[in-house]
């Protein structure tokens, strides 16, 4: 089938795939803020029907609770598990997104309310349009669109669907590693839909590494007006070696870093110099 004829189907149902983002926009699950811990769970089961309408079949893995530092203790959202297709002769590819956004206000520098979906000059505006609620009904989108054709769908799909990625994910890696050797045992391949483009063209792809540096000083609190100036500060000591890590240019200084780095081939070098990448446009 054509690429065409794909387009033209998607094209007959935008109103419809608009007003789904719109339904999904309108939900606040802002997990940075208890008061819409509900909201977040509201929009799991939101996703959730709209998966089953598919075929796609889901499960609600629970993931325990939240103590908050004022003693109140809340219920974590469940993670969202979907499958379709169980083919043994394809191969299976995982989706990851998430359904949690980060706060918003008009008062934040909003030119519209951020939880209602606005169209203006071709481009969508609303909470979550891009990250990640977007991104995730895109591929329910395209699922609908290729069963609508009867179009074959190459490979297994599985879905991971989280609500607490904003305030880093928490309880998503037990919930992983409990099941590396169930649900995800026959993975093939990963795509986390999660990401930005600086333009129509080229998409952006990063990476992430990230260290914990802990200092041991004393076994027990000592009186400043006693030990202070003999005993070593330990936050003194860990601002001192934070600030050793990377040079003014942003140069990593740990000693062996870049032996792990592939140096930058010349059709690298290329890439980037036509990369769509302004400050002054984006800012």
């Amino acid at each position: 089938m054509s690429y065409e004829t794909i387009a033209e189907e998607i094209d007959k149902n935008r109103e419809k795939f608009i007003d789904r983002l719109r339904e999904a926009v309108e939900i606040p699950s802002v997990s940075a803020q208890t008061e819409h811990r509900d909201d977040i769970f509201r929009m799991i089961d939101w996703t959730q029907k709209q998966m089953e309408v598919l075929g796609i079949n889901c499960q609600k893995i629970e993931n325990g609770v939240q103590p908050l530092e004022n003693g109140q203790i809340l219920s974590l959202p469940p993670v969202l598990f979907g499958t379709l297709g169980e083919d043994e002769s394809k191969k299976t590819l995982l989706v990851y997104g998430h359904l949690d956004v980060q706060p918003a206000k008009l008062e934040d520098g909003w030119n519209t309310d951020p939880f209602k979906l606005v169209e203006k000059g071709g481009k969508l505006y609303g909470r979550g349009s891009t990250d990640d609620k977007g991104p995730i009904l895109a591929w329910l989108h395209a699922i609908e669109t290729m069963q609508h054709l009867k179009i074959d769908i190459p490979v297994n799909i599985k879905f991971v669907f989280e609500g607490m990625e904003e305030v880093g994910s928490i309880g998503l890696r037990n919930i992983l590693e409990q099941h590396q050797d169930t649900f995800l045992r026959y993975v093939d391949m990963v795509c986390i839909s999660d990401d930005y483009w600086l333009g129509k063209d080229k998409p952006c792809i990063t990476g992430l590494c990230y260290y914990a540096v802990e200092i041991s000083e004393a076994k027990q609190d000592l009186h400043s007006g006693v030990f202070g100036g003999t005993i070593h500060e330990p936050m003194n000591d860990l601002v001192w070696i934070l600030s050793h890590l990377q040079d003014l240019k942003g140069k990593i200084l740990i000693d062996g870093i870049y032996d792990l780095v592939a140096p930058i081939t010349p059709e690298e070098e290329q890439l980037y110099e036509t990369i769509d990448f302004d400050l002054v446009r984006m800012f």
